[in-house]
């Protein structure tokens, strides 16, 4: 191959990579929980937690 070729190979892996590497800086960054996730979260605290909570409370007072 001649060497302008390989330059030009070069240049575009170079530019290659730098793609690959921003890709996996994005899917590498956490991520926090979705709204729905949330709101089951949410209500199953309430619903588990909130009767044991005060069964506990109510016992010691």
């Amino acid at each position: 191959m001649k060497e302008p070729t390989n330059k030009e190979l070069l240049v575009e892996i170079i530019k290659l990579n730098d793609r690959i590497d921003r890709l996996e800086q994005l899917t590498n960054e956490p991520k926090g929980l979705s709204t729905p996730v949330k709101f089951i979260a949410l209500f199953l605290g309430f619903v588990i937690l909130g009767p044991i909570l005060s069964t506990v409370i109510m016992m010691f007072l």
